[in-house]
C-alpha cells in the first residue's frame, strides 16, 4: 500500500491567492490575461487548491451575473486541468462558489470581474512504499501524526449553473455586518474565523469572514484598526507566537487586497485575555478563547 508524506514545508506553507480578471461581460480571458494565467499555471510548483471564488461587477441582473461568475470559474477550472509536470491537488474541503455581483470587494468595476484562487504551495513530496502508516516523529511538526493515504485528487469539475438561493450571500447593500455600527473603541470578535492547527493558514470556510472585514475596510477608507490575536488552553507565554502569527495573517490578507498598511496595526495578547477561564471546560470554550478581534482605532 502507498502512503504519502508531505514534508514540513506543507504544514508551514503560507496560504496564497491568485486573481484572474475578465473583460466586461466576458467569461474567457483576453490575450494578456491568458498569458498571465498561463505563466502562473506553469510555475514549477505543486499546489493544493483550497477555494475558487467567482465575481462580477454590478451591471446586469443578479441571475445573469450568478451564471457569468460560474462560467468564469469554469474557465479557470479548465485551465487547471492542463497543468503539466507539477501536480494540482484538491483539498477534500474544496470550496467553489460563484458570488456574481452579490459581493463587491473593489471600488472600481473592473477589479470585481475576476476569479480568486486560494491555494497552498507544496514544496516537496516523498512517496514511500510501505505496509504500515508513516508516523511523523518530528516534534516540530505534529506529534505522531499518521499519514494514511495520498491526497485526494478526484475532484470533478461542475458545469456553470445558477446557484440555489441558500448558497449565496445576500446582496452587499442589504446584508448586515457586525462592523456596520462599529464606533471608535469598539472591539469585535471575528466569529467563525478558523486556522489550521498551530498555523496562520485560514481554513477555506473562513474566507467569507475575511471578505466581510475586507468589504468594511474598502467601504470605509478612513477606518483604522488593530488586529488582536488570542490563544486558548495554556496560561503564560505563547512559545510559538501563534496568536501573533494569526493576527499577522489577517493583516497580510488585507494588505494583499490593497488595504493601506498605514491603516492597520496588529498585536498578540497570547492567553492573557481569555473569554473563558483557563483551563476551559470544553471545545466550545477553547474555540471562543482562540480568536482574532478587531479594535476600531479611527472611524
Amino acid at each position: 500500500m502507498k502512503y504519502v508524506l508531505l514534508l514540513f514545508g506543507l504544514l508551514l506553507s503560507a496560504q496564497e491567492k491568485a486573481s484572474f480578471y475578465f473583460d466586461f461581460d466576458q467569461d474567457r480571458f483576453n490575450p494578456k490575461q491568458n498569458e498571465l494565467f498561463m505563466n502562473w499555471l506553469n510555475k514549477d510548483e505543486n499546489r493544493e487548491i483550497l477555494v475558487i471564488n467567482g465575481y462580477c461587477d454590478w451591471y446586469g441582473t443578479f441571475d445573469y451575473n450568478d451564471t457569468l461568475a460560474y462560467k468564469r470559474i469554469n474557465t479557470v477550472q479548465e485551465g487547471l486541468k492542463t497543468k503539466e509536470n507539477f501536480t494540482v491537488f484538491y483539498s477534500d474541503k474544496l470550496v467553489v462558489k460563484g458570488f456574481g455581483e452579490r459581493v463587491q470587494t473593489r471600488k472600481e468595476r473592473r477589479y470585481n470581474r475576476r476569479v480568486d484562487v486560494f491555494y497552498n504551495v507544496i514544496p516537496s513530496k516523498i512517496i514511500v512504499e510501505s505496509d504500515t502508516p508513516i508516523v511523523v516523529p518530528d516534534s516540530e511538526v505534529y506529534i505522531n501524526q499518521v499519514v494514511e493515504k495520498e491526497p485526494d485528487n478526484s475532484y470533478q469539475f461542475e458545469e456553470a449553473r445558477v446557484p440555489d438561493a441558500d448558497e449565496l450571500i445576500e446582496p452587499v447593500g442589504l446584508r448586515s455586518s457586525p462592523y456596520d455600527k462599529a464606533k471608535v473603541g469598539d472591539k469585535l470578535v471575528m466569529n467563525n474565523l478558523y486556522f489550521y492547527d498551530r498555523s496562520g493558514i485560514f481554513v477555506p470556510e473562513s474566507l467569507p469572514v475575511m471578505e466581510e472585514l475586507l468589504q468594511f475596510m474598502v467601504a470605509h477608507p478612513k477606518v483604522k484598526i488593530e488586529i488582536q490575536g488570542h490563544i486558548c488552553c495554556q496560561l503564560g507565554e505563547d512559545p510559538e507566537d501563534i496568536a501573533l502569527v494569526r493576527a499577522i495573517a489577517v493583516h497580510n490578507y488585507l494588505v494583499a487586497n490593497d488595504i493601506d498598511d498605514e491603516r492597520l496595526l496588529y498585536k498578540s495578547f497570547g492567553s492573557t485575555q481569555p473569554i473563558h477561564k483557563i483551563p476551559e471546560k470544553n471545545e466550545k470554550e477553547r474555540n471562543e478563547n482562540r480568536r482574532v478581534e478587531i479594535l476600531i482605532l479611527e472611524n
